[in-house]
């Protein structure tokens, strides 16, 4: 192997690990949290529940400082039929707070399906109170 192939190959290298290195911090600032909302990862127990107990909300979020920004609802979720949308920003789960310290996940998994919940959200700069029965996960 010549020098330009072994500089080619390390350049490979480094980008493969910036890469990898760039996915592990999206999952962990919450990239994937609205996948996995209601799926039990990183839940209160060690255990998750299973499918059918789990709680169920249907939206993608972007934790922030202020909030929970929506990026995506899912069609005929509960978020859905509560007319949630994207761009809503949940700020507070039945009073209580919503941002990258306290996350929804951790918030929707204190309730079982069925259980109706008051979501604070912002929309378009004024904040709206909506109520949501949780489904279960799919």
């Amino acid at each position: 192997m010549n020098g330009d192939q072994r500089r080619l190959w390390l350049w490979i290298l480094a980008l493969v690990l910036v890469g990898l290195a760039c996915g592990c911090a999206g999952l962990a600032t919450g990239g994937l949290v609205g996948y996995l909302i209601g799926r039990g990862a990183g839940g209160v127990s060690s255990t998750p529940a299973p499918a059918s107990a789990t709680p169920w909300l249907g939206v993608v979020v972007a934790h922030e400082t202020d909030g929970a920004r929506i990026l995506q609802v899912v069609p005929n979720s509960p978020a859905d039929k509560a007319g949630l949308r994207p761009g809503d920003r949940i700020v507070a789960l039945d009073g209580e707070p919503v941002n990258a310290d306290h996350p929804l996940p951790d918030s929707i998994r204190r309730h079982r399906p069925g259980d109706t919940v008051r979501l604070t959200i912002i929309r378009e700069g004024t904040e709206q109170t909506v109520s949501v029965t949780l489904g279960r996960a799919p």
